[in-house]
């Protein structure tokens, strides 16, 4: 796969109701796409609106069978995905390496 075919999409810092649009403008699916890599690995703190957010991209990548993988490195972010149920929903990489790995092969979990 070519770098081109590949969509990284990076946030940082705080995600809150603020910036929902603005998140939900950078996760939006439309259609066939190539994988997505969403990197959120410098994100510092993120509330509920984001996983709104996150729930609503897992639809629209699903209906259109785009393949994601999120990058989180904060423990307590990827803990508050895991308590909201979106675990089993997005496969969770805590490197950028094993995302991109995931979204050009299929490997990895």
């Amino acid at each position: 796969m070519n770098p081109e075919s590949l969509s990284v999409v990076r946030m940082t810092g705080e995600l809150d109701l603020l910036r929902r649009d603005e998140i939900g403008a950078m996760l939006r699916v439309t259609g066939p796409r190539p994988p997505m890599l969403v990197d959120l690995s410098e994100v510092t703190y993120a509330d509920s609106s984001v996983l709104a957010e996150l729930l609503r991209f897992h639809g629209e990548a699903k209906r259109h069978g785009v393949r994601v993988a999120l990058v989180i490195a904060s423990r307590q972010f990827a803990r508050l995905v895991q308590y909201a149920g979106l675990g089993q929903a997005f496969h969770i990489f805590d490197s950028i390496d094993a995302a991109r790995d995931f979204c050009e092969h299929g490997t990895g979990s």
